[in-house]
């Protein structure tokens, strides 16, 4: 489809893009790579994990009703489920910081500083000043931030492939 494209000198459309783009996806990763106790299986791949980039089949996957593609590896079901979580912490957070609070839950103090993952904010005892790392491989950056509780509790499971 794209060499059709190429050929006429047309810019295909964001619904051609996305058959282009589903098509080559599938040409490439063939094969399953979720793998057993001892060895891979053999199933066809339909989707690929957006927590470790793994293709994997309907038996050791899925597709969520809003899309998201998630296989059964304990890490990336993990992940999920700490997403979700975090997502329902900053709701919590961004009630109390309305009501000029620190974020974290039962305390009573104002807060002075921002979390640098969550963005929320807090009093002076429940931020963490810790060196992170931004980016990945040769572009790793490391740099000081400030982290509340949860964020520092949530760094090791996301660190993890």
């Amino acid at each position: 489809m794209l060499v059709a494209h190429a050929i006429c000198g047309a810019q295909p459309s964001a619904s051609e893009w996305k058959a282009i783009f589903d098509e080559e996806a599938v040409a490439v990763v063939t094969k399953c790579e979720i793998r057993g106790r001892f060895r891979g299986c053999a199933e066809q791949a339909f989707a690929i994990c957006q927590y470790c980039g793994r293709s994997f089949c309907g038996k050791h996957g899925g597709r969520l009703a809003d899309g998201q593609e998630i296989c059964t590896r304990s890490i990336c079901q993990r992940k999920q489920a700490d997403l979700e979580q975090h997502l329902a912490y900053k709701e919590t957070v961004a009630e109390r910081n309305g009501g000029r609070m620190c974020g974290h839950a039962g305390c009573a103090q104002r807060p002075i500083g921002q979390c640098s993952k969550c963005q929320g904010l807090f009093c002076i005892g429940h931020l963490d000043e810790r060196e992170m790392e931004g980016g990945h491989g040769v572009n790793a950056v490391r740099r000081r931030g400030s982290f509340c509780p949860h964020c520092l509790k949530r760094r090791s499971l996301w660190s993890r492939m």
